[in-house]
């Protein structure tokens, strides 16, 4: 059984995604309320709006620091294998994802989430990846979680 360390974070998207979201479902709705029953686009709302947010709610990724490893969506990466972390800001962090970026980097990136990232570096030569690129909108706490 994990243990945490101290860190967990979802990366929801923003207010403005469920509600883009829900005004979809709402005109998916208002044209069966129109065409079938209005109870019918009441009932597609709800069932639609509750479908639709819980999607987004699954599909969005969580970073996790256990005592024995980071979680970052699916992946795992064993503590053991961390030599170190650095919180990016905005600019920073658009220069790691950029073209100048290494491409063996393992990213999870929601940028409509926060503009902030935290670079952590890997001590194992048996890895492909050199580091791992997440975004958080707590990078400070990340990083002292990692350390």
């Amino acid at each position: 059984m994990k243990q945490a360390s101290g860190f967990r974070e979802r990366l929801l998207p923003r207010w403005w995604a469920f509600g883009i979201s829900l005004a979809l479902v709402s005109m998916v709705a208002i044209a069966y309320g129109a065409a079938l029953d209005p109870w019918f686009g009441w009932i597609t709302f709800g069932c639609g709006g509750l479908a639709v947010s819980w999607l987004l709610w699954i599909a969005s990724p969580v970073i996790e620091v256990t005592d024995t490893s980071l979680l970052a969506g699916r992946a795992r990466l064993p503590r053991s294998s961390i030599a170190g972390a650095i919180e990016l800001d905005g600019p920073q962090a658009k220069a790691h994802r950029g073209p100048t970026a290494d491409a063996r980097t393992f990213v999870l990136l929601r940028p409509w989430r926060a503009a902030t990232a935290v670079l952590v570096t890997l001590d194992d030569p048996s890895d492909p990846h050199p580091a791992w690129l997440l975004t958080s909108k707590h990078p400070d706490r990340l990083v002292r979680a990692l350390q």
